[in-house]
């Protein structure tokens, strides 16, 4: 074991390296704290805490009376490309939906007015949806809009409605760019109990803005998305 790093975490990143080279693939049963804590020479304590920070970060799931089992769960989530969840998960096979939870107009405060580009007190209309795949809830989104780019939107939103293709065929608005900025943050007790996860979960907590082809600020989006389900992936060339 290295030096200055707990063994717990040490133990952890080994176990990591197995799961994401193979070695230990979806659906197989790692071993037991006994067995890990034997085989490494640690604590069975220090075993068990490895195990429960694979847990809450995704990598395994434990199954009453039978064990621990590498995750086969994990939906990789490009946020670069302006994509819809919808339409991607679609591409991959899955089945994704989409649930309304809230939808309301409101006055920009100072930080909308700014991060939208309009006046302190323009109107917003305000859409907060939960977003599943294969019935599963992977994150909740919170998106606002310019209530001027989009009157009478609320008439075609709706469970399993995708809001790019509202706002590229009823409005003539194209998303073509998105800036973000991303940071772990854990789950309180109203996102936990929508996410069906456990309270203080780690969570990744995505913000940032689209823009239109003439880099016309369309929308506000803040995701709050699984960490133990969802990876987010970025594809990138690179000149030499």
């Amino acid at each position: 074991m290295v030096d200055g790093t707990p063994y717990y975490q040490q133990l952890k990143e080994m176990l990591i390296e197995e799961i994401e080279s193979g070695k230990l693939k979806n659906g197989d049963k790692i071993p037991s704290e006994r067995d890990l804590a034997a085989k490494f020479n640690v604590s069975r304590m220090t075993a068990r805490n490895a195990i429960n920070h694979l847990e809450r970060e995704g990598y395994v799931e434990r199954k009453v009376g039978m064990g621990t089992f590498v995750s086969t769960k994990k939906y990789k989530w490009n946020f670069i490309t302006v994509n819809s969840l919808t339409k991607s998960m679609r591409e991959k096979g899955l089945r994704p939906t989409t649930k309304l939870l809230h939808m309301e107009q409101e006055e920009a405060d100072e930080f909308l007015a700014a991060t939208l580009q309009i006046q302190l007190g323009e109107t917003v209309l305000s859409i907060r949806r939960l977003r599943l795949v294969d019935d599963v809830p992977i994150a909740i989104e919170l998106t606002k809009i310019p209530y001027k780019f989009c009157e009478g939107l609320e008439q075609y939103i709706g469970d399993d409605v995708s809001l790019y293709h509202v706002l590229t065929e009823y409005y003539d608005i194209t998303p073509v760019k998105q800036r973000q900025i991303m940071r772990i943050s854990l789950s309180d007790y109203s996102q936990s109990k929508l996410l069906k996860i456990k309270d203080d979960s780690p969570c990744l907590l995505i913000r940032g803005t689209t823009t239109d082809p003439s880099d016309k600020v369309i929308e506000y989006v803040q995701t709050l998305a699984r960490g133990d389900l969802v990876e987010f992936y970025s594809e990138t060339i690179t000149d030499l």
